[in-house]
């Protein structure tokens, strides 16, 4: 019930629909980029090709989507993984500051049971990046699947021995995972914005806070990103330390906030 009435507030918030739409469009610019990257000079002057294009100069569906980072400069890419706990802030992650700042936290509290309004708003923190992002990933994939049919380029990457060539031999299909795996990160990242805003309830401290925990992991020697990125040399031996980093700071800062609310901050 409580969940119910929480989402209802982010549907009714222009500003969350906005921010949501943005976070669900992103992906498509890249989409967009890579399909005139592709067919621009095509489409200009069939006649020197033939009126065919051939498949080696089609980017694989799997290359074309969004992860794969295969557009110029990696600025879609840049504008939704570099500062998603931004936006994951905004659409629902710090409504516990809006709450303080509105001052009727307390009275949240005071008419239901904190245990579960803390945990309901946890799951919603987690369960509103993941949908929005696997629902965009997933239409971007199958999107590509049709603009890049036939497409056989991997951008000069070639099937070896190791992660990367096992990841090139079954390219759709580990695209599929890693949307999954960065869905998963996605709503990890909205569930440490969540516990910051617990223990930090103001909106010009938490926010630097949280973009700060994020880019660390971003730029770290085992950066996220290669959790994210599939198709890179960057095999297990980097992205899991960065997974487990990950999941290390999501898990601590979520028991540490969930345990300062509901025994040691009370009304």
């Amino acid at each position: 019930m409580y969940m119910s009435s929480e989402l209802f507030k982010v549907i009714k918030s222009k500003k969350s629909i906005f921010f949501i739409i943005l976070m669900f469009l992103i992906p498509f610019i890249d989409l967009i980029s890579n399909m005139l990257t592709v067919y621009k000079d095509y489409w200009m002057h069939k006649d020197v090709y033939g009126g065919v294009l051939s498949s080696s100069m089609v980017l694989h569906p799997a290359m074309g989507s969004f992860l794969s980072g295969g557009s110029h400069g990696h600025i879609a890419q840049m504008l939704l993984i570099w500062i998603l706990p931004i936006y994951l802030m905004i659409i629902y992650s710090d409504s516990y500051i809006r709450e303080v700042q509105y001052g009727y936290n307390n009275i949240v509290f005071s008419k239901s049971d904190r245990t579960t309004l803390i945990k309901e708003k946890i799951k919603l923190s987690f369960c509103i990046p993941f949908f929005i992002s696997f629902v965009s990933l997933t239409i971007n994939f199958i999107l590509a699947q049709i603009i890049f049919f036939g497409g056989e380029d991997f951008k000069g990457m070639t099937i070896g021995s190791g992660f990367e060539g096992i990841c090139l031999s079954h390219p759709n299909t580990t695209y599929l995972l890693y949307i999954i795996v960065y869905s998963i990160i996605s709503g990890g990242c909205g569930v440490l914005c969540s516990g910051i805003s617990y223990l930090i309830p103001h909106d010009k401290i938490a926010y630097p806070v949280v973009s700060f925990i994020w880019i660390v992991q971003i730029i770290s020697p085992y950066s996220l990103t290669y959790a994210i990125q599939p198709f890179i040399e960057y095999g297990p031996e980097y992205f899991i330390p960065a997974l487990v980093t990950f999941i290390i700071v999501v898990i601590g800062i979520t028991v540490i906030s969930y345990r300062y609310k509901v025994k040691y901050d009370e009304i």
